[in-house]
């Protein structure tokens, strides 16, 4: 492990980081939107918290892109990260984790644009769909991670890989079966 250059250490360190909290922050928006964490805490924290992580996930994803562009072992440009299919070393797997990140990206821009009560129909349905088109980048991101990561295979990884993808279906499971909660008396009269 010694002769392994620290890049290419922090890469899968920051990839393995950043799905990880792609999948919390799928777990969590995912339970945001049951009753199921009951009266544990407000909703306002609750859906910080799921900012939190989506934000924080972001930052690692970043951090691995940037690592990508210094890597002394494979040299990707930034065209060959951003855009799927250019890339010399495993080009489906390097493929798949682009996608993952363009469909971030909506999801991303409308989060941060707090509108409050004053959000029309239109922007609420941008929202919804933008967290639809976010759904999809954790399968793209699971199978970057499976094709790309050179862990993939670990007793440890596929461990993770199978708890994951368990917790992310109980939460649906959650989702489908456990109640939405009552809308607040401010978003009843909008």
């Amino acid at each position: 492990m010694a002769d392994l250059p620290w890049t290419w250490l922090a890469i899968r360190a920051s990839g393995i980081t950043a799905w990880g909290l792609l999948t919390a922050v799928v777990v969590w928006g995912i339970l945001l939107r049951t009753r199921i964490l009951g009266h544990l805490t407000t909703g306002a924290r609750l859906l910080d918290m799921h900012r939190w992580l989506g934000v924080t996930a972001l930052a690692f994803l970043a951090i691995h892109l940037c690592l990508l562009l210094v890597d002394p072992s494979v040299r990707f440009t930034a065209a060959e990260i951003l855009i799927p299919g250019l890339a010399p070393w495993k080009t489906l797997a390097v493929a798949l984790g682009t996608i993952a990140f363009w469909l971030l990206i909506p999801v991303s821009i409308i989060g941060r644009l707090r509108l409050g009560r004053a959000a029309s129909r239109t922007w609420q349905a941008w929202f919804t769909r933008s967290h639809v088109v976010a759904y999809a980048a954790w399968p793209f991101a699971t199978a970057h991670y499976v094709l790309a990561g050179t862990d993939a295979l670990a007793a440890w990884s596929i461990a993770l890989l199978i708890a994951a993808g368990a917790i992310i279906v109980m939460a649906l499971l959650a989702r489908g079966f456990v109640p939405s909660p009552a809308p607040t008396r401010a978003q009843a009269l909008r």
